[in-house]
């Protein structure tokens, strides 16, 4: 079989249970505030009892916001650097992978909650499917607050806190609302940054970002461009225009970006073979893996590795 196209896209093969790269679930999350397999609230330093090791590469399978009104630092967002300074917030993903690489004394808050918790999916994506920010592929996971600023989501903290420590009926539902402020804040603040962004989107950026979501949730199990089209409810050509019209790219191009990405990720922080990252990533033969990464970045994954390694140790 050839690497993925429109019409060909890898075999599907059962999903692997093991992890390569380490992945921190909800669940190993038992200090703070929290309702397990929904949402928890710690602060920054209570992370270090949860035998969480922040230098250590890994992903989550929530989304975490990480609020740091005072501190300084760097951290590793999938292959690109951020300086941390006072005020500053951090988006991860679910599946993202990072990592602190250097840490002075930081206070703040880590915000953690599921998609579950907001009753969202590709079909019906809600707030969280409107937030490019929440999107792996976001360019600034890393964002500086003004003191304005700051100071409203220092608020918004509070607040949340106070309510979600109090086990009184509509918790969850309070919860849910901070949480939209508190989305809703970081929204605002990017806008601000780059006001084109502040339209509302069009049918087409919508059709897309619910595809970018579905993607997410299926990754990689399904990769067949007709069957996310089945999933949305639109025609393949539908789809393929939209994310034309919003994107510049059809539904193949981005699931293609998508495997190169995760196919990095795994070269870089797991230690699986190139074989065997193939067949994780549903290749039936490493050869066409091989051809696909080289056509795609102009090295072998092997290369790439290697280089990438060097780069780690000389950094």
């Amino acid at each position: 079989m050839s690497p993925p196209t429109d019409s060909a896209l890898p075999s599907r093969r059962a999903p692997d249970p093991s992890e390569p790269v380490t992945l921190y679930a909800m669940s190993a999350y038992t200090s703070g505030i929290r309702k397990p397999g929904h949402f928890h609230l710690l602060r920054f330093d209570e992370n270090q009892s949860e035998r969480i090791n922040r230098y250590v590469p890994h992903r989550h399978d929530f989304y975490e916001i990480i609020w740091l009104p005072v501190g300084r630092g760097v951290v590793q967002s999938d292959f690109r650097t951020f300086p941390v300074q006072d005020r500053t917030l951090l988006v991860t993903s679910p599946g993202q992978i990072h990592a602190w690489q250097t840490v002075d004394p930081l206070e703040g808050e880590i915000l953690s909650f599921t998609r579950e918790f907001f009753l969202v999916s590709a079909e019906q994506p809600g707030l969280l499917g409107r937030l490019p920010f929440l999107q792996a592929t976001h360019p600034t996971p890393v964002l500086t607050l003004d003191e304005e600023e700051g100071a409203r989501m220092d608020r918004t903290f509070q607040h949340l806190r106070q309510d979600a420590s109090e086990a009184a009926p509509g918790r969850d539902d309070l919860v849910r609302a901070y949480i939209t402020i508190i989305l809703t804040l970081i929204r605002q603040a990017y806008q601000r940054r780059a006001p084109a962004a502040a339209f509302p989107p069009s049918d087409s950026e919508t059709l897309a970002q619910r595809f970018r979501m579905a993607l997410e949730e299926h990754f990689p199990s399904m990769l067949e461009v007709g069957d996310y089209a089945t999933l949305l409810q639109v025609s393949r050509s539908h789809l393929n225009d939209d994310l034309r019209r919003a994107t510049g790219h059809s539904a193949s191009e981005i699931i293609h970006e998508r495997i190169l990405l995760e196919a990095k990720r795994l070269l870089i922080h797991s230690s699986l073979n190139v074989s065997e990252i193939a067949y994780h990533l549903r290749f039936q033969d490493p050869s066409y893996f091989g051809r696909f990464f080289r056509k795609a970045t102009g090295q072998s994954p092997g290369t790439y590795r290697d280089d990438a390694h060097r780069n780690l140790l000389a950094s």
